[in-house]
């Protein structure tokens, strides 16, 4: 069932940090009910104008709501962004991270994650530290069809990575990275059989991590990240 637009709902949010406001702004209306479930925002001119934002900041804040389960795009005839109702518990916000996501592209995020993420599989392998990894992992056997929490999984998965390095420097370097790389999950989660083979990829590398196999753990984070970059860019190319 879709709820009609309201005629005038959205107040100009004013200056500052707009990404924030916008996030606060419109999961303050979903909360309260003033946004109905099912109803369908209005389209992205007339939502950044009524809030007097720009169409880049309200277009990465939308994202965000998306991800964190509060909106659901559907595509075709009738379609556009729409008030969802996940249960309490998979609300997931997204806050603007010192680094915003549009100062940024998909490859400059990757070349970081390259760079960090093998190696802190092989540094974790060396203390064989995995117990946080299993407990995301156990996370995201339990996200099921539901997008929000299979993407909160998956980006604590990647922390818990990080964090078993023991190395600070790298873990600051992720923390700021952790809505970019969240965002990009939220079309990947949303193919079953993508799911399903990286629970299997991850798994294996928690196994290689456990039994204090450094180099292999290194080369399977490497293998991960490279395969998922390629499948991006295949998706690029054919839209």
């Amino acid at each position: 069932m879709t709820v009609e637009e309201p005629a005038v709902l959205f107040q100009p949010i004013g200056t500052g940090r707009g990404f924030d406001k916008i996030v606060a702004s419109l999961r303050g209306l979903i909360v309260r009910g003033d946004l109905a479930v099912g109803q369908r925002l209005p389209s992205e001119p007339d939502l950044a104008a009524q809030l007097g934002v720009s169409r880049p900041m309200l277009r990465e804040a939308l994202k965000a709501l998306e991800v964190s389960g509060y909106l659901e795009v559907r595509r075709g005839y009738g379609g556009g962004r729409f008030v969802s109702a996940p249960e309490p518990e998979e609300f997931h916000a997204i806050t603007s991270a010192p680094l915003s996501t549009m100062d940024v592209e998909p490859q400059h995020v990757m070349d970081v994650r390259l760079a960090v993420e093998p190696m802190a599989a092989r540094l974790a392998a060396r203390g064989r530290d995995s117990v946080d990894l299993g407990r995301a992992l156990r996370k995201l056997g339990l996200a099921g069809a539901r997008p929000a929490r299979a993407v909160d999984a998956l980006v604590q998965f990647h922390l818990a990575l990080v964090e078993a390095s023991c190395n600070p420097v790298f873990v600051a370097m992720y923390e700021s990275l952790r809505g970019p790389i969240a965002l990009s999950l939220g079309e990947k989660v949303r193919d079953p059989a993508w799911l399903e083979a990286s629970k299997d990829r991850l798994t294996h590398l928690m196994r290689l991590i456990d039994d204090g196999e450094i180099d292999a753990a290194e080369r399977a984070a490497r293998r991960y990240l490279t395969e998922y970059e390629d499948d991006r860019q295949q998706r690029e190319v054919a839209l």
